[in-house]
């Protein structure tokens, strides 16, 4: 079972290594704890397979939307503890990345608002291999010398400031970590499974709610 949850979307898919059994994804923004559970119930009924089959439980760990992640990466945990299986970590970059591997090197921009980007290079000679390591920051301040294509809604909402900097939109991208490509990254890494209490989530910086009370 793949959780997706770091973006205002918020989906799940089960599959094996033969394929996608089902999958479900919602756009709803920040519907993320009343959509989840009943997605999961209705997937398993449309895969034909019962809790217990479960072998493994992947979550996007982020970077992404603070409350997103936390309904994601607590639902995953629980189920995992639950059901006494080992989890795989998958980034939310990982995942837009697995989605638009066919095309050229990219780089992959998540909103992080703010003006900021969530983001991270990615070379698809072969697959997907990152580049550089998740950071965050302007949307007008990547590197230049990182690949010109961008994916990511990062990449569509600041498609002015990343083309300053000699980036450019690829339009026809997947620009949202779907539970498909969480899926499948997952399934290329099992030997990476850990115990549930070792997930933990990637927020790169601390939550808005936080930065707003401080400055208070």
């Amino acid at each position: 079972l793949a959780i997706e949850s770091a973006t205002s979307c918020v989906g799940c898919a089960i599959g094996s290594p033969s394929g996608v059994l089902a999958s479900t994804f919602s756009s709803r923004s920040r519907r993320h704890a009343e959509s989840l559970a009943p997605q999961i119930e209705f997937l398993v009924g449309q895969a034909g397979v019962e809790l217990g089959d479960l072998d493994y439980i992947a979550v996007d760990v982020g970077p992404g939307l603070y409350t997103g992640l936390r309904v994601g990466i607590t639902t995953a945990r629980a189920m995992a503890h639950m059901l006494d299986i080992p989890m795989v970590a998958v980034t939310s970059l990982e995942a837009i990345a697995h989605a638009n591997r066919a095309g050229a090197d990219m780089v992959v921009a998540i909103d992080a608002r703010r003006g900021e980007v969530f983001h991270s290079s990615f070379s698809t000679d072969g697959g997907i291999h990152a580049l550089s390591e998740p950071a965050v920051g302007e949307a007008g301040s990547l590197d230049a010398g990182s690949p010109s294509r961008a994916v990511g809604d990062g990449a569509v909402v600041y498609a002015d400031a990343l083309a300053a900097g000699g980036h450019h939109l690829d339009v026809d991208g997947t620009h949202v970590p779907m539970p498909d490509a969480v899926l499948a990254v997952a399934l290329s890494r099992l030997d990476s499974a850990v115990s549930p209490s070792e997930i933990q989530p990637l927020y790169l910086r601390r939550p808005d709610a936080v930065a707003k009370w401080e400055g208070a």
